[in-house]
């Protein structure tokens, strides 16, 4: 769960952030990037896996004329953050919500919390998808149901809270390298979490 003092920091950073203009609200025109946003996202979770694959496979590396011993775990784990960082904004911006150019990622986490969790909407947006795609509800209960998906929710935003956390370590502090353990954990959070975005966009 995330923590309530998160969510109380979040919304206070939000007034903040909307009053120096580094997040726009009702921002229909911005809606038109959802695509773009998505695309950038499929496209860096392609690229995660590709350096995946390259780092974890030897007939890969045979195949291209990569060294042996070549491995490159720290751009699947920056490039699987990336991809999440793109849903997210594309999330944000099918609800008309833009994200400035400053501190664009403690902005773009804030924003989450403050507009899909502290709310329970993006509760509501899994809860849209998952009525529609089979008959859980009566299967399970509106309650349990209910419990199921603010725990989603609230995992899916402290997955991306901590992929760009993991980022910052790994590309930014000097001795420490990333292992395969941590790009597996990454790649997989990445796919999880650009699953989960393009379903609630499409419906």
């Amino acid at each position: 769960m995330i923590e309530e003092e998160r969510i109380k920091e979040a919304d206070s950073n939000i007034k903040q952030y909307l009053s120096e203009g580094l997040l726009r609200i009702k921002d229909t025109e911005h809606k038109k990037f959802v695509p773009f946003f998505m695309e950038q996202a499929e496209k860096s979770l392609h690229t995660a896996n590709i350096i995946y694959d390259l780092s974890t496979e030897d007939n890969v590396k045979q195949a291209l004329r990569v060294e042996r011993r070549f491995e490159s775990y720290i751009w699947v784990i920056v490039i699987s953050y990336y991809s999440m960082f793109y849903a997210a904004l594309a999330l944000l911006a099918s609800e008309g919500i833009k994200v400035g150019r400053q501190i664009v990622h403690k902005v773009t986490s804030d924003a989450l919390i403050h507009f899909f969790i502290s709310n329970k909407r993006l509760v509501k947006l899994l809860e849209n998808y998952e009525e529609a795609r089979d008959t859980t509800l009566e299967l399970i209960g509106r309650e349990e149901l209910m419990r199921r998906l603010e725990k989603r929710a609230d995992e899916l935003i402290i997955a991306y809270e901590h992929e760009m956390k993991k980022r910052s370590r790994f590309q930014y502090e000097i001795g420490e390298m990333a292992k395969r353990g941590y790009a597996e954990t990454s790649l997989k959070r990445a796919k999880e979490f650009f699953l989960e975005i393009r379903k609630i966009l499409s419906e």
